[in-house]
């Protein structure tokens, strides 16, 4: 039930000095976690927009985040939506490496593993990942965890958007998480930002 003592004892992430090392969550991480989970307790749903800064492992703590949710329930989906093709795959992959390091206790039996879905079996859980050019990205999914990336640099956001509110159900339990670092005043993930902190 510890998010955090979970990505210290069972997760693996890559630093920056190139090495292989437990996810021990930094002062970054550690807020972001308990706001989210205080509007968890709240409202029974995570409802997010992250304004980041660079470097401060805010997409890998959400990576981990539905990572272990997705593991560790049944019947779980997970969307992950970047601004490109590239980005996507790198934000996958950190997926993938969580599951590859993966304690073998802690290890589902996968049904699928491939670049562009991860699928577990006996769970019934899985990925789906999507890259932000199209205008129909998301739409016709059934969601309970939507991971959008550096939302600020979506091309076609408005449309975006109005599809994937639809994709992640009003239910309990369920969570989207929009990060960004800043790109300009005049685009969704800005108002949608200066909303959120308004009210």
């Amino acid at each position: 039930a510890d998010d955090e003592l979970y990505c210290s004892r069972a997760l693996k992430i890559r630093t920056k000095a190139g090495k292989l090392e437990p996810f021990l969550w930094n002062e970054s991480q550690q807020r972001l976690h308990s706001m989210l989970q205080e509007q968890l307790s709240d409202t029974g749903m995570v409802r997010a927009i992250v304004l980041k800064g660079r470097q401060q492992g805010i997409s890998t703590y959400v990576a981990a985040r539905f990572f272990k949710r997705t593991a560790m329930g049944i019947g779980k989906r997970t969307m992950i939506l970047t601004h490109l093709d590239a980005a996507t795959q790198n934000l996958f992959g950190i997926v993938k490496g969580y599951y590859d390091l993966l304690p073998g206790v802690l290890k589902p039996a996968t049904k699928a593993n491939s670049g562009t879905e991860l699928a577990f079996s006996k769970l019934r859980s899985g990925y789906k990942v999507a890259t932000a050019g199209s205008k129909n990205a998301g739409r016709s999914d059934t969601v309970q965890y939507l991971h959008g990336s550096e939302v600020a640099f979506w091309p076609n956001a408005v449309q975006i958007m109005a599809g994937l509110g639809q994709t992640v159900p009003n239910e309990a339990g369920s969570e989207v998480i929009l990060e960004s670092t800043a790109n300009g005043m005049s685009n969704l993930f800005r108002r949608m930002w200066v909303l959120a902190v308004s009210s």
